[in-house]
């Protein structure tokens, strides 16, 4: 059962995320840059972080030493970025969808110097999909704050169910 669950929720954050990139992709560069009163600075820094997180919960998951995680910003790079956020979402839903229910249920400890916590593999999957949904919603505010109202896609997880 949790097997299905997280092999829908890493598909559809593959799609959702493969959905944004093209859209994004399609938009005049100088615009991903443009500074926007949000979290993170400008649409280009909200992808950085997306696909910076999405690899450190990969290295997590598959328990991998994740000290070794590259956490600096990449200036002008954001074609790559969205390439490369598609990429890791594609090895999330190859690995992730590939463990057994009792591998999903292992308990992870998590000893960071910002969250400690214990809880089972699944559930630090579905918070990496989760942090990916919010992030993508953020996107598109912001580029509705920069006029941007044409092409928005809906990512909702019931538009991917409905596909």
């Amino acid at each position: 059962m949790m097997y299905q669950c997280i092999s829908n929720y890493t598909r559809f954050n593959l799609w959702a995320n493969r959905t944004m990139a093209n859209w994004l992709g399609s938009l005049d560069e100088e615009v991903l840059y443009r500074n926007i009163n949000s979290s993170f600075k400008s649409i280009d820094l909200t992808v950085q972080h997306m696909l910076r997180t999405q690899k450190y919960w990969q290295m997590f998951v598959l328990e991998q030493d994740t000290s070794k995680m590259d956490w600096s910003v990449r200036e002008h790079e954001v074609g790559t970025i969205l390439k490369e956020l598609v990429s890791v979402s594609e090895e999330m839903k190859t690995h992730f969808g590939s463990f057994t229910e009792a591998e999903l249920g292992k308990v992870l400890q998590l000893n960071s110097s910002w969250a400690k916590n214990s809880l089972p593999r699944y559930e630090y999957i579905l918070h990496v999909v989760n942090h990916s949904t919010f992030h993508r919603g953020q996107l598109v505010t912001m580029a509705r704050g920069l006029g941007i109202v044409d092409g928005i896609p809906n990512t909702d997880y019931n538009m991917f169910r409905c596909l």
